[in-house]
């Protein structure tokens, strides 16, 4: 389990320590980033200016956060969205906008990940993934994110896999509300033409998934723990010291086997 939290993103950190993962918040308090051990044991913690974090990576010693400002409750105007650059003394370095935007608000993140230096993005606005360096903030590589009904009208979390994109996909049964009625699922596409090459659909009641990690080859998710609009007053889904959760899987990092 993570710490006591809504953690909605998790990286592999590079230098094989574990995973880094990023909660969400709704209550403009600064949002957190631990870097845990492969048995949950906090290693480093990171404080950010991040909104709402729904996708987060590291590399160069930096944490890098998409922020999805426009959920939080009471949230500005417009809302605080963008990637926010963090080091290790939670000390921000940069935050700036997805591209292709008006330069006060390129829309919200959900998902980020990196390739060789370079990051990958989830641009809601855009419905698309790019690529971005992020040295120039110059795009490079661009293509629309699937469009395929039953999956595309829950996209999430990403990460790169040698040469494909891992994206969270879900489908909520209209007839059955909340996590009962909700399939989770992954999606794969080749980053050199963007076709979907792979969807995977999880057995039913294994999981709930915000966001995906490849370590040592791997799957792994991450449960936030919250959907808008799922009731949270299931007790059978609270965790001691844990804020509401409506999903049984909530709180915790998973491996993920495909059969």
């Amino acid at each position: 389990m993570t710490p006591p939290c809504w953690p909605n993103a998790i990286a592999t950190d590079p230098e094989g320590r574990g995973f880094w993962v990023q909660e969400q918040r709704h209550d403009n308090r600064q949002e957190t980033a631990w870097l845990l051990d492969p048995k949950g044991k906090v290693l480093r913690t990171v404080k950010t200016n991040s909104k709402d974090t729904s996708g987060m990576t590291f590399g160069n010693g930096y944490v890098w956060s998409g922020a999805n400002g426009g959920s939080e409750i009471n949230h500005p105007t417009p809302p605080i969205n963008g990637i926010f650059q963090t080091d290790m003394n939670s000390r921000q370095i940069s935050h700036r906008q997805i591209p292709f935007s008006p330069t006060a608000d390129g829309g919200s993140c959900h998902g980020m990940a990196r390739q060789d230096g370079k990051l990958w993005i989830y641009a809601n606005r855009l419905e698309s993934l790019m690529r971005i360096d992020p040295n120039t903030w110059e795009v490079d590589c661009m293509f629309l994110c699937t469009r395929i009904p039953e999956i595309s009208a829950r996209l999430h979390g990403i990460e790169y896999d040698n040469g494909f994109i891992w994206q969270v996909c879900g489908t909520q049964n209209p007839n059955v509300p909340g996590y009962e009625g909700y399939r989770p699922g992954l999606v794969k596409y080749d980053v050199k033409t963007g076709e979907v090459i792979q969807l995977v659909e999880f057995v039913p009641g294994s999981c709930d998934m915000h966001d995906v990690a490849v370590r040592n080859g791997q799957l792994y998710g991450v449960d936030a723990g919250e959907h808008p609009g799922w009731s949270i007053d299931n007790p059978a889904y609270q965790h001691p010291g844990w804020p509401p959760l409506n999903s049984p899987s909530g709180g915790y990092v998973f491996r993920i086997d495909l059969i």
